[in-house]
C-alpha cells in the first residue's frame, strides 16, 4: 500500500527543466508526442534544442502540435518532426521506422510514450489483438525492436548510460487483480476480459515486462530500458472515465506536465543508469519502493526462481508481430 500512496501523493519534482543541459546534437523520438504527457516533454526537449520526432496517427494533429510549440518563445529551438504510426495496425509500424532511419544516423532515446486506456470490453485492434495489449504492447514492441541497431549504434558516440529506451507503465499494475501481473491465456481471440481496468492493467504490466526483457537483451550493449509511470494525471485518456471514478480520483490528479517531469527524469537523469535497467520508476523521478512481489516474479526466469512469465510474454509479442518486419 506505501507504493500506491507515494504514488498518488509524490510531492514535489526534483528533475524539471532546470536541470537539463543543452540537447543540441540529441536525436529523440517520442510517441503520442502530439497531446498530453508526450506533447509536455516534446515542449521541454525543444526548448534544450534537442532534435525531436513527434511519433501519431494523424498528420494532421502532429503538425498542430508542432507548430503550437514553435509559438512557445526559446533561446535555443531544437527542431521538430512528424512520423506517422498507429498501434492499432501493425501495418504502418515499419514504414514509420524506415522514415525515421532513412533521416538519421542516431537515436538517443525511445520514448515509448503513446498509449490508450478506457478501451470498451471487446475493443480490438486491426489485427483481432485486445486493443489495448496492441496498441501499449505489441506496436511499441515491434518499434523499438525495428530501432534497436540504430540506438546500440548511438552508444558507441555517447556517454555510457545515455541511450535509453523509456516504457510508460502505470500505477495501476500495483492495483491489479491479475496474478503475476498479465495472463497469457486472456491474449487468444475470443479469451479477452470483459473488463477495461483488467485489460488496461495488464497491458501495463506487459510494459514492465518488455522493458526488464529487453534490459536482458541490450544491457551489454549500453542500452538503458526502463519503466515509468508519469502518474495519475488530468489527461485526455481520463475523459472517457465513468463520472464517479473522475470525482474520486480528482484530488490527486495532476497537470500533464508533471508527468513529463518523470518521462524526463528516466529518460535524461544521470541518476539513472546502466545497471538500473528494468527498474520501475514512480512520479516525479523516483524507484518504485515496494513492487508487487508476484510481478518481480514473473520478471524472474524460472532458473532465477521465478515464473518466466515475462520471458514467456516477450516471447508472445515477438511471436505476433514476426509478420510485420
Amino acid at each position: 500500500m506505501g507504493g500506491v500512496l507515494t504514488q498518488l501523493f509524490p510531492g514535489r519534482p526534483h528533475f524539471t527543466e532546470a536541470n537539463v543541459d543543452s540537447l543540441q546534437g540529441k536525436v529523440f523520438i517520442v510517441t503520442g508526442g502530439n497531446s498530453g504527457v508526450g506533447y509536455e516533454l516534446v515542449k521541454i526537449l525543444y526548448a534544450k534544442g534537442a532534435r525531436i520526432y513527434v511519433a501519431g496517427r494523424s498528420k494532421t494533429k502532429i503538425t498542430s502540435a508542432i507548430e503550437g510549440i514553435k509559438e512557445i518563445p526559446t533561446e535555443t529551438p531544437g527542431e521538430l518532426k512528424s512520423l506517422i504510426v498507429d498501434f492499432n495496425d501493425m501495418t504502418t509500424i515499419a514504414a514509420c521506422a524506415r522514415d525515421f532511419l532513412a533521416q538519421e544516423s542516431r537515436l538517443d532515446v525511445l520514448w515509448n510514450n503513446a498509449g490508450v486506456s478506457m478501451q470498451p470490453p471487446g475493443s480490438t485492434s486491426v489485427q483481432g489483438y485486445e486493443r489495448h495489449m496492441a496498441v501499449n504492447c505489441l506496436g511499441p514492441y515491434l518499434l523499438t525492436k525495428l530501432l534497436l541497431p540504430i540506438l546500440k549504434q548511438t552508444v558507441q558516440i555517447s556517454p555510457e548510460g545515455s541511450v535509453r529506451v523509456v516504457w510508460a507503465t502505470s500505477g495501476i499494475v500495483d492495483m491489479s487483480p491479475v496474478p503475476g501481473g498479465l495472463s497469457l491465456e486472456e491474449q487468444q481471440s475470443g479469451k479477452h476480459a470483459q473488463d477495461m481496468n483488467h485489460n488496461y492493467s495488464a497491458s501495463k504490466a506487459g510494459n514492465w515486462f518488455l522493458a526488464s526483457e529487453l534490459d536482458k537483451r541490450v544491457r551489454e550493449a549500453g542500452v538503458v530500458s526502463v519503466a515509468q509511470s508519469p502518474g495519475t494525471l488530468r489527461t485526455a485518456g481520463m475523459d472517457k472515465a465513468p463520472f464517479l471514478m473522475r470525482a474520486m480520483l480528482s484530488i490527486v490528479m495532476h497537470p500533464p506536465k508533471m508527468g513529463a517531469y518523470t518521462e524526463l527524469w528516466a529518460g535524461l537523469s544521470r541518476d539513472v543508469t546502466i545497471e538500473d535497467g528494468a527498474r520501475f520508476i514512480i512520479p516525479w523521478g523516483r524507484w518504485h519502493p515496494s513492487p508487487r512481489k508476484d510481478c518481480l516474479e514473473s520478471l524472474k526466469s524460472k532458473k532465477e526462481g521465478g515464473t518466466g512469465l515475462a520471458a514467456d510474454f516477450w516471447d508472445w509479442c515477438e511471436e505476433q508481430t514476426k509478420s510485420y518486419v
